[in-house]
């Protein structure tokens, strides 16, 4: 039996909706609700509901925003787990400490940025304006991170999370604007154009 573009669509969704719910269960129980701030901790969420009701633009956005982040912790997880050698060292935390916290967090950052992918090619709707809601996002995690930046480095806004970074009094202001610059806007509008050539060949 066939399986319909729309019947995949709504099982990526579904997918990406439970696997965050049951990390977010999981930092509430058995940790700090706080850590549902991290981008990659409520994201997948946001990706998962938008993906269900056909929200390309919000898709997009949160894409945008995960894209660098995730795809640098799933290179440096898997040269970790296969050349035992870490590429950047964001996940000396996930190698320290293996729990049923770690697994899901392993399972989420794994396969949210490939599914949210797929199910923007299935849209097939370019956003060129998406990073605008990328910067709202941002903005409003800000003072959140900011807020209860001694006990949690919550999005690594406060303070570095890799040794080899440097740290200033003004390293929250640019990393706030340098990852939206470097990062975030290219990929939103990288994202768009690869939606447009999709569109005029298919």
């Amino acid at each position: 039996m066939k399986i319909t573009k729309k019947e995949i669509l709504n099982i990526i969704g579904i997918t990406l909706i439970v696997i965050s719910l049951i990390r977010i269960a999981i930092l509430i129980l058995y940790s700090s609700p706080i850590h549902i701030f991290w981008l990659c901790n409520h994201i997948p969420l946001i990706i998962g509901i938008a993906i269900l009701f056909r929200n390309s633009f919000i898709l997009s956005a949160e894409i945008a925003l995960l894209f660098f982040g995730s795809l640098n912790w799933s290179l440096d997880f898997l040269s970790k787990l296969l050349f035992n050698k870490y590429l950047l060292g964001s996940t000396y935390e996930i190698f320290a400490d293996l729990s049923a916290n770690s697994i899901i967090s392993i399972i989420s950052h794994l396969s949210v940025l490939p599914l949210a992918l797929i199910a923007l090619f299935l849209m097939n709707k370019p956003e060129p304006k998406a990073w605008k809601i990328s910067i709202i996002h941002m903005i409003i995690l800000v003072p959140i991170s900011l807020y209860f930046s001694q006990s949690f480095n919550i999005n690594c806004l406060a303070r570095p999370c890799v040794v080899w970074m440097s740290h200033s009094t003004l390293y929250p202001f640019f990393i706030f604007f340098g990852y939206l610059l470097i990062f975030v806007i290219p990929t939103s509008i990288i994202l768009a154009n690869l939606m447009k050539k999709k569109r005029t060949l298919s």
